[in-house]
């Protein structure tokens, strides 16, 4: 009962609300919901047509990219070669992408870069690898569809290391020289004369060393010193090394620690001359026939297998270059006839024996021969030796000291001496004809002392002399 009373209560509320009846549709608002659903299929064509539309925009000439930096190529240390990197600066593509055209329709040429890959196919090998060209922009979108052209490029890699090599050549076409005077390539000098470096293996393995290329014009008289930022990178083979299109490689083809040198090229007046020497200690009694013919004549500069003759005795002369890098000491070097070694005693020659003698050093000469030393040898063919014999007791002993007694060790005995000469001029030598001296002068303590015995032969004698003179055995004390 009190639902159907709810009811009856509902439906008397109903009726009382102010709802209107459903009227009916004119011609005009029929034309209008027409009118309403074709602009709205017009906007939802418009909006699919620009906005979600396949297209493909073209774009020529981009210029392409090669930052190998972070990438699998630089893991492996591999750098592009420069030759590779300027044919990459002149590189450009064209490209054309596809998509929607609200992800690339708004793409202008501006937003687009073309890059070589160092990721995707490269390999750990130096030399020439092939790498795809791909498209992104400028804030990293990479784009997969795309229709490049070339989509691919040849590079040439290699791994960079670096060395120290050898600045030691020098070219110099514009200088000439004074008369007489000689460059020594050997004696050339470089500031610095190594320097590192760093370059590509293939290339830097064929370097052998820097060759400095000076300009300047100039007549050397004497050693000057040369400053160039030209030079050129040489091989082994003394040929510079060259690019693939076998250009000479320029001064920035390796990275270097040093681009400027100094070069101090050294001038020499140079002669050669006969190698002579001086027999010293020879008798008052020898005249200049007794020396040329008994003693210069027969002896000789033995070299190897070769002999050789004094100067003046022979046309076979040993010779010797000397020079002097002093433009003072020119005039000195054209004064000299001979080069001589350091003196031999008339005692020293010894039938048959060598003796060795240095060179004098002469202050201001060098000789690029690097001949230090010589050996002479007396030619013996008509040179005998013969023993004689003196008494001790005949010996004497000039310029005692009154401090002293000398008393001779052997004073009744005899003391052997070996004479050399012809056998005309030996057998002109009697035993009596013999004298012989020992200097005091330089004894000047007490005890057992021995002093070289000093000969003297006849004035008519002038071929003879005597070998290695022996020692006479003293005992020094004090005076009686």
């Amino acid at each position: 009962m009190q639902l159907k009373g709810t009811k009856a209560a509902a439906k008397e509320l109903l009726s009382e609300l102010p709802i209107r009846k459903p009227r009916k549709l004119k011609r005009s608002d029929i034309t209008m919901l027409i009118l309403s659903l074709i602009f709205a299929l017009f906007i939802w064509v418009y909006i699919a047509v620009t906005f979600y539309s396949e297209t493909s925009p073209k774009f020529t000439k981009l210029p392409v990219t090669a930052d190998i930096t972070n990438t699998k190529a630089s893991n492996y240390g591999l750098q592009l070669l420069p030759e590779s990197e300027e044919y990459i600066n002149s590189l450009t593509v064209d490209c054309t992408l596809v998509g929607n055209r609200a992800s690339i329709g708004g793409l202008s040429r501006s937003d687009l870069e073309a890059y070589i890959d160092f990721d995707s196919d490269v390999t750990d090998r130096i030399g020439v690898q092939s790498l795809p060209i791909k498209i992104r922009t400028k804030n990293g979108a990479q784009y997969t569809k795309a229709e490049i052209t070339p989509n691919r490029v040849t590079v040439k890699m290699d791994h960079f290391t670096k060395k120290e090599v050898p600045v030691r050549d020098v070219q110099h076409p514009n200088l000439t020289l004074d008369a007489d005077a000689i460059i020594r390539d050997d004696k050339i000098t470089y500031s610095p004369s190594k320097i590192e470096v760093r370059g590509p293996s293939e290339l830097l393995n064929k370097l052998d060393h820097i060759c400095v290329n000076v300009s300047d014009s100039d007549t050397l008289s004497e050693t000057k010193t040369f400053e160039s930022g030209n030079f050129s990178y040489v091989d082994s083979d003394g040929k510079v090394l060259t690019d693939s299109e076998g250009k000479a490689l320029n001064n920035d083809a390796f990275e270097i620690s040093a681009n400027r040198f100094s070069v101090t090229i050294p001038i020499y007046y140079s002669r050669k001359f006969p190698v002579g020497v001086e027999i010293t200690e020879i008798p008052g009694s020898y005249d200049e026939t007794a020396l040329k013919d008994v003693l210069y004549r027969r002896l000789r500069i033995v070299s190897g297998s070769k002999t050789f003759s004094l100067p003046g005795y022979g046309d076979d002369t040993m010779t010797i270059t000397i020079e002097t890098s002093n433009i003072n000491n020119k005039v000195s070097l054209e004064d000299i006839t001979s080069y001589n070694t350091m003196p031999i005693a008339l005692s020293d020659l010894v039938p048959g024996k060598a003796i060795t003698r240095s060179f004098l050093a002469a202050e201001g000469f060098e000789s690029p021969d690097n001949i230090a030393s010589v050996t002479f040898r007396l030619d013996d063919t008509d040179i005998l030796t013969e023993t004689r014999w003196i008494k001790n007791s005949e010996i004497d002993l000039q310029n005692r000291n009154d401090r002293f007694s000398y008393d001779l060790k052997s004073p009744d005995g005899n003391t052997q001496v070996t004479l050399c000469g012809t056998a005309e001029e030996l057998a002109m030598v009697d035993n009596e004809d013999l004298k012989a001296y020992v200097n005091l002068i330089n004894i000047t303590e007490k005890g057992n002392k021995t002093a070289k015995i000093n000969f003297i032969l006849p004035d008519t004698i002038n071929g003879v002399w005597v070998i290695k003179p022996p020692s006479l055995a003293l005992n020094v004390r004090d005076a009686d």
